[in-house]
């Protein structure tokens, strides 16, 4: 088993032309992930917030009073419900289209 891995990886490592394509889709994918995972967040009012608060208790059913509003430095990004659902605001580092 292990000497049929070693001589599969000897037999990539001799033919440049697979390795070369290999790593330039490597590549292409792995920028392509961090662009479509990478997030930062976002502002929201306080009128969304409270929309965004009153949505989760009524699809959850939940029976909490009050919510905790999250700040990132000055922004308001999301808010953290006394049953412990958190929601942060976040998008894209890269927006593609509108």
């Amino acid at each position: 088993m292990l000497q049929s891995l070693f001589s599969a990886v000897q037999s990539f490592f001799t033919h440049p032309e697979f390795l070369v394509p290999t790593l330039w889709v490597t590549l292409g994918c792995t920028i392509a992930w961090y662009l479509l995972s990478a997030k930062k967040y976002h502002a929201i009012t306080i009128e969304e917030l409270q929309m965004l608060w009153k949505t989760h208790k009524q699809f959850n059913h939940c029976t909490a009073k009050e919510f905790e509003p999250i700040h990132k430095g000055k922004k308001l990004v999301g808010y953290k419900c006394q049953c412990g659902y958190k929601h942060l605001q976040k998008r894209p580092l890269v927006n593609f289209g509108t």
